[in-house]
């Protein structure tokens, strides 16, 4: 492991990724039950941060990130290769297999995009004989998005793959010397048998209906913070049957959006010798994590006439300047949600 990798960085590889206890270790083996074949990740971890580390100025998400992209492909591959709808497909990999005789380990190369794709990609390179999974250098989407993305790339894996490597700036060079020297050979019929042992429940059903996925490892999530700033759908709920009143929400700016804007335009009370606004706008961290903001209370300072808490200003600005929706509502709380992530 290259020392020029940040300290977080290095521990993580080691207790993540090295670790004979890694998860990931869980995935290549439930794919070499089924398929017959050890699909071995290969990082150069190295070059691999250089490429994206302004998109990881928090470096304790870097490793679970690409531990969860490439988990990610493992399970999309397993579920392909367990539908025999897709058994057409299953051969051809098979097939590719079959060009290098003898070898019974292959490998996914994780690297830096050399393009500017907006998601992770999978490829296969025929100069090597292994998939290509690329990271882009951006933020990356939501896990559906990368598992649909996955689905679709497998579809079109061996359409135009002599031009993989070109296209993705990959290097074959870079990765002659990254190889695993198992030589177990398995048989055709492996893919076949595991797939009569397990029979599709989705025959009969569209295949948009059919995808599955499983429950991300605790390891590969953000913090709190962080982790709901992308997960949708956002919510928000305003009650205003108690004083003060309150808005909960999921999506911590869009809680600091109203607040601010309330305050920029506060009124001042002028009965009051303090000179303060009419009403005190407090945002409050969460009890279940610090640095987390999840709720906005509105109430006067002290009394004033006239000084109830009116919330169909925040409401409208929930609907109209943030775009939720609102899904639910009693007359005196309401319920708003969105889909689209909001940056």
């Amino acid at each position: 492991m290259s020392n020029d990798l940040p300290l977080k960085i290095r521990a993580d590889i080691r207790d993540k990724w090295d670790s004979p206890n890694a998860e990931i270790h869980s995935s290549v083996e439930s794919l070499r039950r089924t398929l017959g074949h050890k699909v071995v990740p290969q990082v150069q971890w190295s070059r691999l941060f250089n490429g994206v580390k302004e998109q990881y100025e928090e470096k304790s998400i870097f490793v679970p990130t690409i531990f969860r992209i490439v988990a990610s492909f493992y399970d999309r591959l397993l579920s392909r290769l367990d539908n025999e709808s897709d058994s057409e497909w299953t051969e051809q990999l098979l097939n590719e297999f079959a060009k290098r005789p003898g070898s019974a380990t292959w490998s996914v190369n994780v690297d830096v995009s050399g393009s500017s794709i907006l998601r992770p990609r999978i490829s296969w390179n025929p100069l090597v004989d292994a998939f290509l999974l690329e990271i882009p250098n951006r933020a990356l989407p939501m896990q559906a998005e990368i598992d649909a993305g996955f689905d679709q790339d497998l579809d079109n894996l061996f359409l135009g793959a002599s031009s993989a490597s070109v296209n993705s700036g990959f290097n074959e060079d870079d990765w002659a010397e990254v190889t695993d020297g198992d030589t177990h050979t398995a048989e055709k019929p492996v893919v076949k048998q595991a797939a009569a042992e397990r029979p599709s429940q989705a025959a009969n059903i569209p295949m948009s209906q059919s995808k599955t996925t499983k429950l991300p490892s605790l390891d590969t999530l953000y913090r709190p913070a962080e982790l709901f700033k992308a997960a949708t759908p956002y919510t928000l709920i305003l009650d205003a049957s108690t004083s003060p009143l309150v808005v909960q929400g999921s999506h911590q700016p869009s809680l600091e959006l109203i607040a601010a804007y309330l305050k920029k335009w506060a009124k001042i009370n002028t009965q009051d010798s303090q000179k303060r606004p009419i009403f005190d706008i407090q945002l409050h961290e969460s009890a279940f994590s610090f640095g987390l903001i999840d709720s906005l209370s509105i109430e006067p300072f002290i009394s004033y006439r006239g000084a109830s808490v009116n919330p169909v200003l925040v409401i409208s600005f929930i609907e109209g300047v943030l775009g939720y929706k609102e899904t639910h509502t009693t007359g005196h709380r309401w319920i708003f949600k969105l889909e689209t992530i909001l940056q």
